[in-house]
């Protein structure tokens, strides 16, 4: 038959009771007092007395421990940490910040954050040189936090044009309609300038020819003379 799960509060029940049963260990002579003790010839203790002295101690702490620690007051021990744990998780209340926390990585832009302005109420009265130089860590680290975010913004903007542009593919070169320098569109656009200088040339040479003199030409006459100027 599988026994059941133990729950939270029979979980810290057993740790409290190991604990107890650490507590509850009898008392022995350390190996400095045994030493100690032999070296002194005429103020030694005898051994009897010792052991007399350590069964009494003993039978007074096993005692204590029965009353003070009893089954009754582990479970409501337990059952006090159950309910202050649930109690701090609704509130949302976190137990301590991660920045305090032994082994803190202070790297992480979170721990970075978490950072107090000052370090106390009373370290600018007490230690203001330490008070004073963790003001200056402090505002030196969130602006290289800063800056880091900055770029890492940036970085990640590069990615996402780099990723759009290999979209194209390897051979995606400039579309050829675009206007670019000494491209085919500029070309096509020097060459209509060129003609449109010719014509103009040509129109204003038939103006001149044609002052004070009547000209019956019909349209294939006027366009021959047209051609052969732009020939010429």
């Amino acid at each position: 038959m599988v026994g059941s799960t133990p729950t939270i509060i029979d979980l810290k029940t057993a740790f409290l009771r190991s604990q107890i049963i650490l507590l509850s260990q009898p008392l022995r002579p350390s190996p400095t007092f045994t030493a100690s003790n032999s070296s002194a010839e005429e103020n030694a203790l005898r051994q009897k007395a010792i052991d007399d002295a350590l069964l009494k101690l003993n039978h007074q702490l096993k005692q204590h421990n029965k009353l003070a620690y009893g089954p009754q007051a582990q479970r409501h021990v337990a059952e006090q940490v159950d309910m202050l744990y649930w109690n701090a998780g609704e509130r949302g209340v976190k137990v301590g910040e991660d920045w305090a926390e032994r082994g803190a990585d202070y790297r992480e832009e979170s721990v970075i954050e978490q950072l107090p302005e000052a370090w106390g109420e009373e370290a600018s009265t007490k230690a203001p040189e330490q008070a004073a130089k963790y003001a200056e860590l402090q505002q030196r680290l969130t602006a290289l936090n800063e800056q880091r975010r900055v770029a890492r913004e940036r970085v990640e903007r590069y990615r996402r044009m780099r990723d759009l542009v290999g979209l194209l593919g390897e051979d995606a070169g400039v579309q050829e309609n675009l206007v670019t320098r000494n491209g085919a569109v500029e070309v096509e656009l020097e060459k209509m300038r060129r003609l449109m200088l010719r014509v103009e040339r040509g129109v204003g040479a038939l103006e001149e020819r044609g002052e004070g003199a009547e000209m019956d030409l019909d349209g294939e006459d006027e366009e021959g003379k047209i051609l052969a100027l732009l020939g010429g």
